[in-house]
């Protein structure tokens, strides 16, 4: 029965990231590109809790940059870092910068309350790891990738 909730749930997901995203991703990159399936697969494993498998989707040295860059030196920080995230998120948008895609995501209840509105992380995806999460501010563009790093 529990099987049977956990698949229904993830369908709903699914579905519910599907019928939003077609209007808002671009042709180039939509959900359904390699890197949205592994946005969504990491963002199944953290609303799951399992931030051991969303850990193992960063890169050793990854930077995350919500306000303030840092890295990621190794599995147990990149676990950390998922464990904290306090919302989660329905991807809804994708969008291809040659480099690096920008994803943008609706938030929704998570560990730290209510969570609204809409955010947008800039990604860079190496051999099917990430290797910079940048989170942009309201209205803000993310800083250059060649910028300092802490």
């Amino acid at each position: 029965m529990r099987t049977l909730a956990v698949v229904a749930l993830v369908a709903a997901l699914l579905a519910g990231c599907d019928d939003e995203t077609q209007s808002e991703a671009t042709p180039k990159t939509g959900v359904r590109s390699p890197e949205g399936v592994m946005i969504r697969d990491w963002l199944m494993s953290v609303a799951h809790g399992d931030f051991g498998r969303a850990a193992t989707f960063f890169a050793p040295g990854a930077i995350i940059d919500q306000g303030k860059p840092y890295r990621l030196r190794n599995l147990a920080a990149a676990r950390l870092f998922n464990a904290t995230l306090p919302c989660h998120a329905n991807l809804v948008g994708l969008e291809d910068e040659g480099a690096k895609v920008l994803a943008t995501f609706r938030l929704t209840p998570g560990p730290g309350g209510p969570c609204h509105g809409r955010v947008q992380v800039r990604y860079t995806i190496v051999d099917g790891k990430f290797t910079e999460w940048r989170q942009l501010q309201d209205g803000q563009e993310a800083p250059p990738p060649d910028g300092p790093i802490a």
